[in-house]
């Protein structure tokens, strides 16, 4: 096939729909005017690309400007990758290299040193220069099997609230937690307003409608919880199955406080946790965890465009200093010899070395240890990083270690 016929072109405001038709066939789903309508208030035009066949969109690809939290409390510019698809007729022709590759160009032009997404298939980014960053637990128990281990105190009272109250009360509470967790990524008022807290009936996919709920203390929001109950009734009576989508509080307490509430909905027969966090707390507070099924998978996925400053931004648990060779065959420019020099504060410097290396490993593997989520002893048992000193995965992993584990929870 001749392929110099297909080339980028950023879409304009009124040719969305037929931008959007390439990733929507990719994805076997339909894609209509109430869908972009919605979306619109999200999308930042400046940052939307395709591929064009003559005059047919044949690929699509976006991003959204994000701001992560990495260990240390720090945050950097991080490019949160989405819309992707390939029209099938058009795959494997180059066109996604092309749109990847203009996408890591202007987020490292906007002084992005990361680029994150969510992938649909893992294998297809890995290439690119992805790793795991995070990683996602799912449970579904069911309700008359949950037992705590140990009595709580109650605190507060919980509260249901529309999407207007929502608005005003839930994203400080979930800003406060968002400087304290690794992998977490800020969220504008369009995200909370029409993503997150907005539910049209399309949104519900079979789940059922959504529910916000507060908890109050001494009259002040400590926490919060956004769930979905989907109805069912049958000769035995009410089953309803309750999809806890994110609860979140200010300290493990109140979280506490939302699931006992979460777990003890008239009517309900089952209760899930969708994108959790790894290790989930309920683990240790039930009498019988194992009947919560959890299933842990990978979550988001890194990409070190600016690997330098990315690693400088971050914080260390110790001093030290480890010199490591890195392929990155994407971006060539993070290739070569580096060495980290960390202080005592936890600030490192990253510099050109001509030294012998104590590791080699690739980008994307480098990516999977930066929010701390894998060790750079796990790296070595699944043969991903090369020792070229003894002890110098060790030491490495001193350096890295955070103590909070990473989370995502904003689907994008």
């Amino acid at each position: 096939m001749d392929d110099t016929t297909i080339r980028l072109r950023q879409p304009d405001a009124d040719g969305l729909l037929d931008w959007t038709r390439p990733a929507a066939a990719a994805f076997g789903e339909t894609f209509g005017t109430a869908e972009l309508e919605h979306d619109r208030h999200q999308l930042e035009l400046d940052r939307l690309i395709g591929a064009v066949d003559g005059d047919r969109w044949v690929g699509t690809g976006g991003a959204y400007s994000f701001r992560l939290t990495v260990p240390g409390g720090a945050e950097v510019g991080a490019a949160g990758i989405t819309y992707i698809g390939t029209a099938p007729s058009h795959r494997r022709r180059g066109v996604l290299r092309q749109i990847m590759g203009w996408l890591c160009d202007q987020a490292a032009d906007r002084g992005e040193p990361v680029a994150i997404l969510w992938a649909s298939e893992s294998a297809i980014y890995q290439r690119f220069g992805y790793g795991i960053a995070t990683l996602q637990s799912s449970f579904d128990i069911e309700r008359q099997r949950v037992r705590f281990v140990r009595p709580a105190e109650p605190i507060g009272r919980m509260r249901m609230v529309d999407r207007d109250e929502a608005v005003r009360l839930i994203p400080p509470i979930y800003e406060a937690r968002r400087a304290q967790i690794p992998g977490a990524v800020s969220r504008h008022d369009a995200k909370w307003r029409y993503g997150l807290l907005d539910d049209k009936e399309w949104m519900q996919q079979g789940n059922g409608p959504k529910f916000m709920a507060v908890l109050e203390v001494d009259g002040t929001p400590r926490g919060y919880v956004l769930y979905r109950v989907q109805n069912a009734w049958d000769d035995r009576g009410p089953n309803n199955t309750v999809l806890a989508l994110e609860v979140l509080g200010l300290d493990p307490a109140a979280e506490r406080a939302i699931w006992e509430w979460l777990f003890d909905l008239d009517l309900a027969g089952h209760i899930k946790g969708w994108r959790g966090v790894v290790p989930h707390p309920l683990l240790l507070e039930l009498t019988e965890p194992r009947r919560l099924g959890l299933i842990v998978r990978d979550g988001l996925l890194l990409r070190l465009l600016d690997m330098p400053a990315a690693l400088r931004a971050r914080t260390y648990d110790t001093a030290g200093s480890l010199t490591f060779e890195l392929s990155d065959a994407f971006r060539p420019a993070n290739a070569g010899r580096w060495r980290l020099d960390a202080g005592d504060g936890g600030t490192a410097t990253i510099d050109r070395s001509d030294g012998d290396p104590d590791l080699t490993l690739d980008t994307s593997d480098l990516a999977s240890v930066y929010l701390g989520t894998f060790r750079f002893a796990d790296l070595a048992g699944a043969g991903r990083v090369g020792e070229c000193r003894p002890g110098a995965v060790a030491i490495a992993d001193r350096l890295f270690a955070s103590t909070t584990p990473p989370w995502c929870s904003t689907q994008f």
